[in-house]
């Protein structure tokens, strides 16, 4: 015989552990403390911030549904719901399955809608408040009879619109007259909730779409084999490059905005420092924020201590944490600069850039770009597609995440348009995975695509340096000494006046560099290029600076022209002799003035040896949000096997309940109760209610027989 189901509690009663898991991992605030027994789970799942928040991940057709039964008198049939959203009945059984798994919907023959959202929801499918004066069902449909001879497109057209009517001319007056718009208190027009549905026919909704809408547009075709692979892996380790330039906020930091984030003015400087656009560069650096490795003191922008240890991976590792801090992150980069709701700019590095829901938005967006691999997935269709999964955002607010997605991803290498690369194909099936796991997949599909790294150059006389392929680690410092000719198969520089005193002044070090040329040219060293380094190293007087008050030792009249420049004022210079100086103010300042005065400083060690070019960092990076180690959200605290055990065995009676616990499980069943409510003067008035709600600490009942209702802190409730 088939269980009776009087409530949510009877309903989850029926449940195996597998659908009561399901349950909690999809909305794991209900065992967020443990509920003992399933009466409290189901009080706390028919809760109204907690159903609220069920609501928000709702599919399309899962909440048209919500929305029918939200209109259908309560106890509606599975054929009624179907009708009601113009689908037939096999077509709904997957989506309302779900509902009833969320705990949102109970019952079989007789469905049944969570008090919260048939009461929160005013305004399901564009409907009208229910007003006592609205016309009944029989009367309402003779209205819509009577008015369609005479106004037959004018109800079409009102049919599946919003409720609220615009007008005040010849019109309105005959809607008014028909009973098909009524005025409200302040002469604002509205179709009453029943007319409504019957120039809808019955009908909530016009049409059912039970499957997620796939991307659309042209196929992929490559006149190169391989060639998309080969510009993802180009990307992925320009990404790597862009990142790379961090290491030079030790001497020129951003600054921090008062409210928090980088300057766009600093923003645009270092996208021109770093030879790339705006947006690829807000890409990496709000990526490298998020994973923890610059962070800031209050006045500037630094790399952090997880920084030096970043820097010490392997390239594919390094790039495999970023792209998974990307996928994984709450931030978008792609808007920084443009106005927020309120009006103000939006700041790389703030939280304005913060978006609650992202993360999962673009794991959905990843994963429906998986199910069409040959696809160049056109901006409309994929907002379409996530518009069905999120049907409850804005469609302004999805089409700017989708924007987001493909320039953010084109900058890390991920996607290419609208389709997803070699690279981002491996991020998708590392979203479920672990962390280290996910870290491995990714470092692997790098390495495998890419070819591997060149530790040769090719020098020629017209001051050129070619590299034939994709650089080692051990040659990127060429790229502090020269120009971008051009990148691709082989990347280009040139050695330039300008670059080569932009190195200097940067203390670069001119014969580490002749010692990694002479090392990996495998053309003799140009004549002219070590005239130009001997002319612009002449040209630039060098400074030592070493750590002790400050100590500077240069030539002679190289440390004149420093201790009579203006910029060096604040430094206080003290000559203790001929070619050495010293200044209280620390070595880092010391090589900011000397660069500004003209002269070519370089931080060196105590034992007078160049300085390494990266500096060890002791700023601790910010903690990362909690939730960046899972996919989808917070996890549970405990297995879901294991809670639903415990709930289990509470229900079973092996653990007491508490005062909160037995007020939940009466309103899961629909008991009244006789409550024993403590005044301010220690009396007790004991009281026979029917507990409605339980929110932030507050009980909600209703006086049995009588519309009163009245609301008693909890801790003030005693129970006999």
């Amino acid at each position: 015989m088939t269980a009776v189901i009087r409530s949510l509690a009877d309903s989850l009663r029926l449940f195996g552990d597998d659908r009561l898991e399901a349950l909690l991992l999809a909305r794991p605030d209900l065992a967020a403390p443990l509920p003992n027994g399933i009466g409290p789970l189901a009080a706390r799942a028919a809760g109204a911030t907690s159903a609220r928040r069920a609501l928000e991940s709702l599919t399309l057709p899962e909440l048209h549904l919500v929305e029918a039964l939200a209109v259908l008198p309560d106890g509606a049939s599975p054929a009624e719901l179907a009708a009601a959203v113009s689908a037939e009945p096999a077509e709904i059984t997957t989506a309302l399955e779900r509902l009833e798994t969320l705990a949102l919907v109970w019952g079989e023959d007789e469905l049944r809608l969570v008090r919260p959202l048939r009461e929160g929801l005013r305004t399901p499918a564009g409907l009208a408040p229910a007003h006592e004066d609205d016309p009944a069902p029989v009367l309402a449909r003779h209205r819509v009879d009577a008015a369609r001879e005479r106004l037959g497109e004018v109800l079409e057209t009102l049919a599946w619109g919003p409720a609220e009517v615009q007008g005040t001319g010849r019109l309105a007056e005959e809607l008014q007259q028909a009973g098909i718009v009524a005025a409200d208190a302040d002469g604002a027009l509205r179709i009453p909730r029943t007319v409504h549905l019957a120039l809808r026919g019955g009908r909530v909704r016009r049409s059912f779409v039970a499957r997620r809408p796939q991307p659309e547009g042209p196929e992929i075709t490559e006149r190169i084999p391989g060639s998309r692979a080969a510009q993802a892996v180009e990307r992925a380790f320009e990404a790597l490059r862009i990142l790379g330039t961090v290491r030079d906020w030790d001497d020129d930091p951003p600054g921090v905005l008062r409210r928090g984030g980088i300057p766009q003015r600093d923003l645009r400087r270092l996208a021109d420092r770093a030879d790339a656009p705006l947006l690829d560069c807000a890409t990496v650096l709000q990526t490298a924020w998020q994973d923890g490795l610059i962070g800031h003191d209050g006045q500037e922008w630094h790399p952090t201590r997880d920084w030096d240890s970043h820097r010490s991976l392997a390239p594919e590792q390094r790039w495999a944490e970023l792209a998974l801090a990307w996928a994984r992150g709450h931030h978008l980069a792609a808007v920084v600069g443009t106005p927020d709701s309120s009006g103000t700019g939006r700041a790389l590095l703030s939280d304005l850039t913060r978006r609650d829901g992202v993360r999962s938005r673009r794991a959905s967006l990843l994963r429906a770009l998986e199910t069409c691999p040959a696809l160049d997935a056109s901006p409309e269709s994929l907002q379409r597609s996530l518009a069905w999964a999120f049907p409850l955002v804005p469609a302004d607010v999805l089409a700017e995440e989708v924007e987001a997605l493909r320039v953010e991803g084109r900058a890390l290498g991920l996607l290419d348009g609208g389709c997803l690369t070699l690279l981002g194909q491996e991020l998708v099936r590392a979203l479920d995975e672990p962390v280290t796991t996910a870290d491995e997949r990714l470092a692997t599909a790098l390495r495998e695509a890419a070819p591997p790294p060149v530790e040769e150059v090719l020098l020629g006389a017209d001051l050129t340096a070619v590299i034939p392929g994709r650089p080692a680690e051990t040659l990127l410092p060429l790229l502090d000494w020269t120009e971008v000719v051009s990148r691709g198969g082989a990347l280009t520089l040139r050695f330039t006046a300008e670059s080569v005193r932009r190195a200097l002044g940067s203390g670069r070090d001119p014969l580490a560099l002749l010692e990694l040329l002479d090392r990996a040219s495998r053309t003799p060293l140009p004549q002219a290029l070590e005239y130009l380094l001997q002319d612009e190293q002449r040209r630039h007087g060098r400074v030592r600076i070493a750590r002790a008050t400050t100590v500077l030792t240069a030539e002679a009249e190289v440390l004149d022209l420093l201790q009579v420049a203006p910029e060096a004022k604040p430094l206080d210079l003290h000559r203790l002799a001929p070619t050495v100086a010293t200044t209280l103010s620390d070595p880092g300042f010391a090589l900011q003035i000397a660069r500004r005065a003209g002269l070519s400083p370089q931080a060196v060690g105590a034992d007078g040896r160049p300085a390494a070019a990266e500096l060890p960092h002791e700023l601790h990076a910010p903690a990362p949000a909690a939730d960046l180690v899972t996919v989808d959200g917070p996890e549970l605290r405990l297995p879901p096997a294991e809670a639903v055990a415990r709930i289990r065995a509470a229900e079973e009676g092996q653990r007491d309940l508490s005062v909160t616990d037995r007020l939940l499980e009466a309103i899961a069943q629909g008991q009244e109760l006789a409550l024993g409510i403590v005044d301010g003067r220690g009396g007790v008035a004991v009281r026979q209610a029917l507990p409605l709600s339980l929110e932030g600490g507050r009980l909600r009942a209703r006086v049995p027989g009588s519309p009163e209702e009245f609301t008693v802190l909890v801790h003030r409730v005693t129970l006999g």
